[in-house]
């Protein structure tokens, strides 16, 4: 009888310590997605003003300069943001008879290294100026 009560014991240690160690791997997951959540909104929200930032910088440069100066530029925002832009042609079909137009073309791209992985972030925008 002793015995069987020592191993009931036992088993309802092992359970307790069992469904303790369950819990502590789900909360620690969860704050884990939490914190790749808050970093991919931080990476989206920041990327989106340094692109409208680069649009603006590159658009008065152009404006200002003639193209060749200002056809391709980067810029070092922080130590983990990274931009650059490059003007160039291009031909794009317009309309339903579908006929060519030469269009210059804006393309501007914000790379990021994270500090939670070694994979860099990239974000892309392209605008067709008329």
């Amino acid at each position: 009888m002793l015995n069987t009560k020592k191993s009931f014991i036992s088993l309802y240690a092992l359970l307790i310590t069992f469904a303790i160690s369950l819990s502590a791997l789900h909360t620690l997951r969860t704050l884990t997605i939490k914190q790749d959540i808050t970093l991919m909104l931080y990476f989206q929200k920041q990327s989106l003003l340094y692109a409208k930032t680069l649009h603006d910088i590159a658009l008065q440069c152009y404006r200002q300069y003639d193209g060749k100066d200002c056809k391709k530029d980067s810029i070092q925002f922080d130590p983990h943001f990274y931009g650059e832009y490059i003007f160039h042609n291009a031909t794009i079909k317009e309309g339903k008879s579908q006929t060519d137009k030469k269009v210059q073309v804006l393309d501007i791209v914000i790379y990021s290294q994270t500090l939670l992985s070694t994979h860099p972030l990239r974000y892309a925008k392209r605008y067709i100026l008329e």
